[in-house]
């Protein structure tokens, strides 16, 4: 009994094993197959999604600098990254946010929604940004939680 490949199309005759067979035994063939099967198991097993991720992120870490060393070694592929992301930034239509627009000093601060205003979704808040004097005596209940340092804001 004949069959044609669900990856190449070619005609091929299924293993007796395997009387399901879709795809041939070529190489292109079984790496379909076996992407094929992964995006499915990705997509219903959530214990095979939470390995993959644990398995990926222990790979990340012993190999930390692998990403710059191949970008270093590959600068068409950091180039085309680059243009890439230009396009991609672009078609966004204003929507980043500038890095250099804050202009508060380096320095402690304490950030608390303001009462005022409304909660306006689930991922933006309206807050009041006030300096903290670390020295002075009307500031010293400030706990650790409420301050921050001014160099980690992103406006």
């Amino acid at each position: 009994m004949t069959r044609h490949c669900t990856c190449c199309g070619k005609p091929f005759e299924p293993r007796p094993q395997v009387p399901d067979q879709s795809f041939c035994s070529a190489p292109d063939c079984q790496r379909a197959r076996k992407r094929q099967w992964q995006r499915a198991k990705l997509q219903s097993d959530p214990d095979y999604r939470i390995n993959q991720r644990a398995a990926q992120q222990a790979w990340s870490q012993r190999n930390q600098g692998y990403w710059r060393n191949y970008r270093d070694a590959r600068p068409e592929y950091a180039q085309r990254n680059h243009e890439q992301q230009r396009s991609r930034d672009q078609g966004r239509n204003g929507e980043l946010a500038k890095m250099d627009a804050c202009d508060l000093p380096s320095g402690l601060y304490r950030i608390t929604r303001h009462p005022a205003l409304p909660r306006e979704n689930g991922d933006s808040w309206v807050v009041e940004i006030t300096p903290v004097c670390v020295t002075c005596p009307c500031k010293m209940d400030v706990s650790r939680e409420d301050v921050i340092d001014a160099s980690s804001i992103r406006p």
